[in-house]
């Protein structure tokens, strides 16, 4: 039983970490898009928004991947 729970917790591990990396995966690109609406001067009230989303998703990718 004690091994199964400890396959168990690698297996869930590994999913968290492969969910992290593509979590990081979409916060850059969220944040390359919001880097290119604050070029654009009109669509910069667009643009901040989109960076704090992206700095959020940033910190969940980094709580899934277990990273201090």
């Amino acid at each position: 039983m004690g091994a199964l729970k400890g396959l168990l917790g690698v297996v869930v591990g590994l999913l968290t970490a492969v969910l992290g990396t593509v979590v990081g995966v979409l916060a850059a690109v969220v944040w390359l898009l919001g880097a290119i609406l604050c070029v654009t001067i009109l669509l910069l009230p667009l643009g901040i928004p989109v960076i704090r989303l992206a700095n959020r998703l940033f910190g969940l990718a980094g709580q899934l991947m277990h990273l201090p």
